[in-house]
């Protein structure tokens, strides 16, 4: 019980390492512990980049939606975000027998709405014809 709880909070804390390890510790370690480090430095390179990725992304989002508020004749916006959690682990000693647990909820409620109507370009352009 006690191994199950450890690897699940070492797979929450980093899936990509726990993968990694799991899988070298599957793979004979006789010539393989190179390629294996080699694999480990891979993953998270890539595991970087993909966060940089997903932050860029974030930016260029942002700064489509600033810009359509910018163009745009009207605008409604509906924003609210509600991050919210609570763990707890716990140690219990009687005897020659000990309990380990750990616990944890969380509640996650975000809502973006958005709504342009019209917009400066529009507008422009047909002043225009």
């Amino acid at each position: 019980m006690l191994d199950i709880t450890l690897e699940t909070l070492k797979f929450i804390n980093s899936p990509t390492d726990f993968l990694i390890r799991k899988f070298s510790q599957q793979v004979d370690t006789s010539g393989d512990a190179v390629e294996i480090g080699e694999l480990r430095r891979i993953a998270e390179r890539e595991e970087v980049e993909m966060r940089m990725s997903e932050a860029q992304a974030r930016v260029a989002q942002e700064l489509a939606i600033a810009k359509r508020i910018e163009t745009a004749e009207e605008v409604e916006m509906t924003e609210f975000y509600d991050y919210s959690g609570k763990g707890h682990m716990g140690l219990e000693a009687s005897g020659e027998a000990f309990n380990l647990g750990a616990g944890g909820s969380g509640r996650r409620v975000s809502k973006r709405k958005f709504r342009f109507k019209g917009g400066a370009i529009a507008s422009d352009a047909a002043q225009a014809d």
